[in-house]
């Protein structure tokens, strides 16, 4: 049976961690080992977290369904030589809750040898019972682990004393590794607030936060309260670059399994523009550029549960031998196919894919944008929305129309007129905002145009209207 030794860097070496993990490393499929971890000194063995670009891995599994060590080892391997900052192991992307205890001992061994002490190992650990998280995080710094991504409990929401309560219990009785709080209201059904996360951030052992809220308001006056010593990703790919802009740290992101070096590159540009100076607007400008071919990524990649398109899309990609899941999660359906490769295509990750029978092909730019094909190939229109939007919630339900049907929107202008232009106070204001709509195909896209035009005659006191415009068309007027 093969030792394995998994040491720290030199400079801790009178504190070091040796384990022997219960698993030989060797091939696919390898048998339980008979000794547990030991660590000594863990405070001063942990790697600090970084800034930029952290990826939430996915565990890679054969299509027998086993762990596959090889392929994550290959996957490590890759993610350091493209310049990822740091990974996020046994999360929802990488199916932690479908692992057994020996499997997750077999991620966390094969993670501190491939990449540990060069890249910051965040183990995630959180769970509905506040026993059963210190118990997982305790393990997880036994393993090597830098810091610990502690989710929400999800299910029971528990109220803001409740998840004080938990955090703090947890942070108590795992002085040896750092936390990372996780808020992601729409898989837990619990919002962690800003007061408490400000309370929290006070305890000597919670270091960061992992925001999944999609709401970038928070990020300025949590950066103000909590310093900057207390690290803030982004859970939301999509809003990534602009939370880092706004003062965050990084992202932890689903996007990076596939394209490493360019999530990478966009946090490094977003980390510097927000640092200020002479060069802040051409390295913001920066970050968008490189941004800008992710975008259908961002989206797409999410266009079925996760881990679904992203292990799908590393497959296509030939980054893994297989895209097998564990139920009750199923590969992609065929339908999302060509959506994910044309995603996969305008990042310049694949070199071409067929749509509707032609080749899109990539930029000659280095772009990765496929010519004549908008947001992932899908088909869009531009349209203004016009009316007492937001005093009859005419918007509110404009936008859930489109996401019920698998659509997508991107708002580009909004204008509202003001109260004192009559001679009475107007309780109700007559808004504008300008919408690129976006279908999955040309029948999804007409049949969201056409619902849209009945919600606005079916809605009179809204005294809406709806005008299709060119792309190039100008911002409406009030």
């Amino acid at each position: 049976m093969l030792a394995v030794s998994l040491g720290i860097l030199s400079s801790y070496a009178a504190h070091a961690f040796v384990a022997q993990p219960r698993f030989a490393l060797r091939g696919r499929g390898a048998g339980p080992r008979d000794t547990a971890p030991t660590r000594a000194a863990v405070a001063l063995a942990v790697m600090p977290l970084p800034k930029g670009s952290l990826v939430a891995l996915v565990t890679p599994m054969t299509p027998e369904g086993k762990v596959d060590e090889l392929a994550l080892r290959q996957l490590l391997a890759w993610h350091k030589q493209e310049g990822t900052d740091g990974v996020v192991i046994l999360g929802t992307t990488g199916e932690a809750s479908t692992l057994s205890l020996a499997e997750k001992e077999l991620v966390m061994a094969v993670a501190k040898e491939t990449v540990g002490g060069s890249l910051p190992i965040v183990v995630g650990t959180g769970s509905v019972s506040t026993a059963a998280t210190i118990e997982a995080t305790q393990h997880a710094a036994l393993w090597g682990a830098d810091a610990a991504l502690v989710v929400t409990p999800y299910y029971v929401k528990p109220s803001q004393r409740g998840l004080l309560e938990h955090f703090t219990a947890v942070a108590d009785a795992c002085s040896d590794l750092p936390l990372v709080l996780y808020n992601v209201p729409g898989r837990t059904g619990v919002d962690l607030s800003v007061e408490t996360t400000v309370a929290l951030a006070r305890h000597p052992n919670v270091c960061g936060l992992k925001d999944a809220t999609g709401d970038n308001s928070r990020v300025a006056p949590l950066r103000a309260v909590c310093g900057d010593g207390f690290r803030m990703y982004s859970g939301e790919d999509g809003m990534a670059r602009e939370y880092t802009l706004l003062g965050g740290d990084g992202c932890i992101s689903v996007t990076a399994n596939v394209a490493p070096a360019a999530v990478a590159a966009v946090m490094r540009e977003a980390n510097a523009a927000q640092r200020g100076g002479v060069k802040s607007g051409k390295q913001a400008a920066a970050a968008l550029a490189a941004d800008q071919p992710l975008q259908a990524l961002h989206r797409d990649l999410f266009c079925e549960g996760n881990p679904v398109p992203v292990k799908w899309a590393l497959a296509r990609m030939g980054k893994l031998p297989s895209g097998a899941l564990r139920l009750p999660l199923a590969t992609l359906s065929e339908p999302f196919h060509t959506r994910v490769e044309t995603a996969l295509a305008q990042a310049g990750l694949i070199e071409s894919v067929q749509l509707n029978g032609r080749w899109g092909e990539r930029g000659k730019e280095g772009g990765g944008m496929l010519a004549g094909v908008n947001s992932g190939g899908w088909p869009t229109q531009t349209l203004q929305l016009s009316g007492h939007l937001f005093d009859t919630g005419l918007i509110n339900q404009a936008v859930q129309l489109i996401e019920t049907r698998g659509g997508d929107f991107k708002i580009s202008d909004f204008s509202t007129q003001a109260n004192d232009v009559n001679d009475t106070f107007n309780f109700k204001r007559r808004s504008s905002v300008r919408m690129t709509v976006y279908g999955s195909d040309a029948a999804a896209l007409d049949d969201m145009l056409t619902k849209l035009q009945t919600l606005v005659d079916i809605m009179e006191s809204a005294e809406g209207d709806v005008t299709l415009l060119p792309d190039d068309a100008a911002p409406p007027a009030a």
